[in-house]
């Protein structure tokens, strides 16, 4: 056999001991968090070199609430596997101390443990997932054309509105399509406080 076709099957060789070692970095990690008064064993990978990208470093390293040790981001990513992680900007968990439990996610800032940092009684539901939708409220944000629509400053890329549910069903039937079909939900024919979210193509609708 000539010399130089020893070359890559040299090579192969020596590439074959790291197998099992790349392997076992690709374990998933198993933590335990507490979501409704329930224990839900949850994987994520600790070497994901994205989440210094959308997370602090302080938020990283804090891994507990109360009896939690899932980080926030892996809980958060559970209750909205539909979102990437800049589209999760706006929301936070809302977490009840009573029960040491994660109730669902709210929009706000978030504090060291992913948790909101003003605490209210809202939780945001998601009430469609039809891009329609979503898309006719940025459109609106993007030409002013409804009252008390924002577009946030961060790189979600969410639209929200806020106001009185009726109000809010309101503005969004006068968009027509599917907007006005989301305005006729139970959620928003209410005289109470909401906001809709619209985000990655989903609307979210947040009161208490």
């Amino acid at each position: 056999m000539p010399r130089l076709a020893l070359i890559p099957i040299l090579a192969l060789l020596s590439a074959l001991p790291a197998a099992p070692v790349a392997a076992q970095e690709a374990e998933p990690t198993f933590c335990t968090a507490r979501i409704n008064d329930r224990d839900v064993v949850m994987g994520y990978d600790k070497a994901e070199a994205r989440l210094s990208d959308t997370y602090s470093r302080r938020e990283q390293l804090a891994t507990r609430i109360g009896r939690h040790d899932c980080p926030s981001y892996v809980v958060l990513r559970s209750l909205t596997p539909e979102l990437t992680d800049e589209e999760r900007l706006p929301f936070c968990l809302r977490f009840d101390k009573a029960s040491e439990s994660v109730m669902g996610y709210d929009l706000g800032a978030r504090d060291a443990w992913g948790v909101c940092r003003s605490q209210t009684r809202a939780v945001c539901r998601r009430v469609n997932q039809t891009t329609a939708a979503a898309g006719a409220l940025s459109g609106a944000a993007a030409r002013r054309s409804v009252q008390g629509l924002q577009a946030l400053p961060d790189a979600s890329g969410a639209v929200i509105l806020s106001g009185a549910g009726t109000a809010v069903s309101g503005a969004m039937a006068s968009l027509g399509g599917a907007a006005a079909a989301v305005a006729a939900s139970p959620v928003l024919l209410t005289g109470a406080a909401v906001s809709v979210v619209a985000v990655g193509g989903t609307l979210y609708a947040c009161r208490e």
